[in-house]
């Protein structure tokens, strides 16, 4: 088949990470593929080396004209979103569109010019930013011949809910970490240990929705609760993009983004996740790959990406989420343990192997 596989953006991120774990998929099936990505970013030289890759025009003016609070020029930046995606369509004469992310979803919105053409909406979001999504895009209701995915069961409810299907309508393509890619961009410059030093790490964009000021609420605790005579030093690393907070405490650092997080992630000692919303989040799954044990929130699907391999609290229980920091912190041997467990369960439950074999599953039925 001709398939286009449409990303809402060439971020380092996990839905476009999924993305090119797509490509690679149906490829490796021997089919047709090109990229769209409607805005550009540091993934795109990496799209292009596995697939004809292109980026759509005027990404700035038009988000701009979306976002605005004025109505006329939001009309006509959904118009210039929708126009855009029409002639992608018709030049790419694709036999299937795979429309990965709900931020790209103006293309199901087009797909109603094609119905003899089929469309696949793979969602990675949880269904309060899926709806506003869909509402940017100008997508009132998911059209009946469109094709519905989601990457964890929480999405796949809140999906069908939207679409109003049941559950069963919905497929699902658990989101998974590149194994060998991972391991490799680890081991190349992997940060060296401090001796007598624990790294509590966290790696994503520096935002509210995923938790940054209850990060450094946590943290604080933490820190507060050692003891003077204590002969471990704590230090809290967050690995990201996004406006960095100032804190005096010269033992939390903003390290900002990273070509190549990989290397950072592998010397963290405990992996933190605070995040208020994540349905399910690829980098718990990398860190857990990296056998670094996960402190997170039971947000969307994060309590089944951890199992026992780790620590899951109540949703925005700050005082639970430094308590379990500080629990592994004091324990070495329980950090190996689960570090060691985290791998084994990645490998097992979250391997490449099954992700391609559940999208053929997709693509064929």
């Amino acid at each position: 088949m001709r398939v286009l596989v449409v990303t809402h953006e060439a971020s380092r991120s996990g839905a476009p990470r999924v993305a090119q774990m797509v490509v690679q998929g149906l490829l490796r099936e021997g089919h047709a593929v090109a990229v769209i990505s409607r805005r550009p970013g540091p993934l795109l030289s990496e799209y292009a080396d596995l697939a004809p890759t292109r980026v759509e025009p005027w990404h700035r003016l038009r988000r701009r004209a979306v976002q605005t609070r004025w109505a006329p020029t939001r009309r006509l930046g959904r118009l210039l979103d929708a126009g855009c995606a029409w002639v992608d369509l018709l030049r790419s004469r694709a036999d299937l569109v795979y429309v990965n992310s709900g931020g790209a979803s103006v293309y199901v919105r087009a797909a109603r010019w094609w119905p003899c053409r089929r469309t696949i909406l793979h969602v990675h979001e949880s269904g309060a930013v899926l709806t506003e999504l869909l509402a940017a895009a100008g997508v009132r209701r998911v059209p009946d011949g469109v094709e519905l995915v989601a990457c964890s069961p929480s999405v796949r409810a809140d999906l069908a809910r939207l679409a109003r299907r049941t559950e069963h309508d919905v497929q699902l393509l658990l989101s998974v970490p590149d194994e060998e890619r991972v391991l490799a961009l680890a081991g190349g410059d992997r940060a060296a240990p401090r001796p007598g030093c624990v790294v509590v790490g966290c790696c994503g964009s520096i935002e509210h929705r995923k938790g940054v000021d209850l990060w450094l609420q946590a943290a604080h605790e933490v820190l507060d609760s050692r003891s003077p005579a204590s002969s471990t030093d704590i230090r809290f690393v967050w690995v990201g993009d996004g406006p960095r907070p100032v804190d005096p405490d010269p033992r939390i650092e903003f390290v900002g983004a990273a070509d190549n997080p990989y290397p950072v992630m592998a010397g963290f000692d405990v992996f933190t996740l605070p995040s208020r919303d994540d349905p399910f989040p690829l980098v718990v799954l990398e860190a857990m790959l990296l056998e670094v044990p996960v402190v997170a929130f039971g947000v969307g699907g994060v309590p089944d990406q951890v199992g026992d391999t780790g620590r899951v609290v109540p949703p925005g229980d700050v005082t639970a989420l430094a308590h379990a920091v500080t629990g592994l912190v004091l324990d070495e041997g329980e950090r190996l343990d689960l570090g060691a467990r985290a791998r084994r369960r990645v490998r097992e439950d979250f391997s490449s192997a099954e992700f391609e074999r559940a999208l053929q599953k997709v693509v064929a039925r």
